[in-house]
């Protein structure tokens, strides 16, 4: 029941999302049959797009304090790691849940995570949405969405390229593995940059703009397809394989951060790289995915 796999569709695009993580799996054009999604291989990545929370990336010592006490915790959080209920479907939208009172795990806060996925024409919408019954709650949320690279036939990895754009100034935030160096960032004024795998050797590239009109777009000089995510107002965008031959990139919209490299903070409330909401004060945000 858990590996269940969900199907939205429109004109344009089939869309499956297994309930386990509420992981999109599957993004399929019906004018071409095309498949946007790696597909795992048995040989590379194992995941396709799981959901990061509580925490994105590494939280230091695996474990963080709130009102004196400790609990444990683990890279990106564990939201991807159980099923999620179908909460409400139509044929072009779903939306699935997950609470406090589905997990097991040491937790001190109270919430309902929702995502929801939406069908416009040729393009996805992912909202995420986060509420508590808690005087407040702290937390990173992303997404990690792996779409196959070459796109179509006849190309190589190599052949393609990410294009960020935006109307602000794009930073480039560094790693100091397995944290983050600073929130700051040096500027990016790169724009368009040839995908190679020896880029990925410390890990993820991950960008930053302030606007609501940043965005990233994978795709070929010498193909016609491409996938270009719009973050609505997102901070960051993670752009991520591995350093091998693996046929994938990674779209990772980003609100939060990992723990930072110069600060040992273990209390959430001392935290400078997550975010803060309350009782009153519910999260949401929605990152777009176009597929061309």
């Amino acid at each position: 029941m858990i590996m269940e796999k969900i199907f939205i569709e429109n004109e344009y695009l089939k869309v499956g999302i297994k309930l386990f993580g509420a992981e999109l799996t599957s993004v399929v054009s019906k004018e071409s049959d095309a498949e946007y999604m790696y597909q795992p291989d048995g040989i590379h990545w194992n995941k396709q797009s799981p959901i990061l929370f509580p925490n994105i990336g590494a939280i230091r010592e695996n474990s963080f304090v709130y009102e004196g006490k400790t609990y444990p915790a683990r890279k990106h959080g564990f939201a991807r790691d159980y099923a999620f209920s179908l909460e409400e479907k139509g044929e072009d939208f779903v939306t699935f849940l997950l609470t406090n009172e589905m997990i097991d795990e040491s937790y001190p806060f109270e919430f309902e995570l929702r995502l929801k996925y939406t069908l416009h024409s040729n393009s996805l919408d992912m909202t995420y949405q986060l509420s508590t019954a808690s005087p407040e709650l702290y937390f990173a949320i992303g997404g990690h969405p792996a779409f196959a690279v070459p796109l179509e036939e006849g190309l190589s990895f190599e052949d393609y390229h990410i294009q960020l754009t935006s109307d602000a100034a794009i930073s480039k935030l560094e790693l100091e593995i397995p944290y983050l160096a600073s929130l700051e960032g040096v500027p990016f004024t790169q724009g368009d940059f040839a995908l190679h795998h020896d880029l990925f050797t410390n890990d993820v590239l991950l960008f930053k703009s302030i606007t609501p009109n940043f965005k990233g777009k994978l795709y070929s000089p010498k193909g016609t397809r491409s996938v270009t995510v719009h973050l609505n107002g997102i901070e960051a965008l993670g752009v991520w394989t591995n350093a091998d031959d693996s046929p994938f990139i990674c779209f990772e919209p980003w609100d939060g951060y990992p723990d930072i490299s110069t600060e040992s903070a273990l209390d959430l409330e001392e935290k400078k790289n997550i975010l803060r909401i309350t009782s009153d004060t519910p999260y949401q945000s929605t990152a777009t995915f176009v597929f061309e």
